[in-house]
């Protein structure tokens, strides 16, 4: 005997206990980690490290529309002079200085290394004031290449006096010879060739302008080094800055140092030039200038290098003595090339296709 067919109800409530579905174990780990992990970088970049600076790659800035010339001829440029820019963090915190550590482009330097004893405001004070002078010697250079006579050279300057030396009882630092056995001392090669004139034992009298402007006279016996006379300083020329024509201003901010003297000289070239200076290519250039003209070396060459590859420029004119540092960055991908003077900057863009006319016959 069969049993009646039974119905259920599988709709109803059911009778046992709920059964809760579980997040996998391996899950929940990652989350905890994740948490963790951005809390822990949350609290890395809150905590400032004040005994380091980074110093990164910046960016490159085309000079030309920053220049601001009153009453002068200007021109436009079929080709590009630009300034180049590190950045400088001056007080980072952990994450930016562990993010230092892993990016190769990245410089972590000491504080003092680059403030010294300065302030951050001191330093960007210090930085301002030596771009405004980079930029008033840039103009200064560009001018006398363009024919006004806006430096003039005025003596030997002493930069450096060895100890125990004719010159160490009768000068310092900073004292600026003009005369020197009644002949006039116009830069550091003429009173080298006067020296180089007299004989050991000799003796020599020579004018000197200090630095309160007043001048005294000075009588020495020269000495002997490798056979011949010798007076014991290091020198460079001396130069006065006359007046400029007109006012050439630069419009930027945020930016300081002496190291856009070259691009800034270039720079204000092209303005000036009815002729194509840089021949329809983009030239980045960095370096110091002084009044001679002479390149000096920058900061952040490294740096510098970085942000130029960034740039899509065509070439990168640096300092003679930096050009390994920069080629080590760029290799084939920008063409870098090394001057030691303005006119050596002069002479690679005239072999591009520049035209020079306008600039005077020493420069060409």
């Amino acid at each position: 005997m069969s049993e009646p067919p039974t119905n259920e109800n599988t709709s109803g409530p059911p009778t046992g206990p709920f059964n809760v579905r579980r997040s996998p174990t391996w899950a929940v780990v990652a989350a905890t980690v994740i948490c963790l992990g951005l809390v822990g970088l949350l609290v890395l970049d809150q905590v400032t490290v004040t005994s380091k600076v980074l110093t990164s790659p910046g960016s490159t800035r085309e000079i030309a529309p920053m220049l601001v010339l009153d009453k002068a001829m200007t021109y436009s440029a079929d080709g590009e002079i630009r300034m180049v820019t590190v950045q400088s963090n001056l007080e980072p915190s952990l994450l930016e200085l562990l993010g230092g550590w892993l990016d190769d482009s990245i410089e972590i330097s000491d504080r003092h290394e680059v403030l010294g004893d300065r302030t951050i405001e001191q330093n960007r004070t210090l930085g301002q004031e030596q771009m405004a002078r980079s930029l008033d010697v840039a103009v200064r250079v560009a001018l006398e290449r363009l024919g006004y006579e806006v430096i003039s050279e005025a003596g030997a300057l002493v930069i450096q006096i060895l100890p125990d030396t004719p010159a160490s009882a009768a000068l310092d630092r900073g004292d600026v010879i003009i005369e020197a056995d009644d002949q006039a001392v116009r830069n550091a090669r003429d009173l080298g060739e006067i020296v180089r004139s007299r004989l050991p034992g000799d003796t020599f009298s020579f004018s000197v302008l200090q630095l309160d402007g007043t001048i005294r006279y000075e009588t020495v016996v020269l000495s002997e080094k490798n056979g011949n006379a010798f007076l014991g300083v290091s020198i460079g020329t001396y130069v006065e800055m006359g007046d400029l024509p007109f006012e050439i201003n630069f419009l930027i901010e945020r930016v300081g140092g002496p190291s856009a003297g070259l691009g800034l000289t270039l720079a204000l070239l092209e303005t000036m030039l009815p002729g194509a200076l840089v021949p329809g290519i983009r030239v980045v250039a960095t370096g110091t200038v002084d009044p001679l003209g002479n390149v000096g070396p920058v900061g952040g060459m490294e740096q510098k290098s970085h942000a130029v590859m960034r740039s899509g420029a065509d070439l990168f004119v640096v300092p003679s003595s930096q050009v390994e540092q920069a080629q080590s960055v760029l290799g084939e991908m920008v063409d870098v090339v090394a001057v030691d003077t303005v006119d050596d900057a002069l002479q690679i863009l005239r072999s591009l296709g520049g035209d020079l006319s306008g600039i005077g016959s020493a420069s060409r």
